[in-house]
């Protein structure tokens, strides 16, 4: 949880000030950039998740390890 806690460290603050810059500054439209940060989050933290804080411990079980062998 340690190493999903630092993605938010630093995932909130960007995107809060990119956020705020685009729909202040840039007067883009307030739902358009809640959207992004909602697809920009979700794939994002998908990658993170995926290959830094899970990336020992999938396809680990003997079941998983003979059915990658078999193809």
């Amino acid at each position: 949880m340690l190493l999903v806690a630092l993605f938010y460290a630093v995932f909130t603050p960007v995107t809060t000030i990119l956020g705020n810059h685009l729909a202040e500054d840039l007067h883009w439209n307030e739902y358009l950039v809640t959207g992004l940060n909602m697809a920009l989050n979700l794939s994002t933290e998908y990658l993170y998740d995926r290959f830094v804080v899970f990336r020992g411990t999938i396809d680990t079980n003997k079941r998983a390890q003979r059915e990658g062998k078999e193809n």
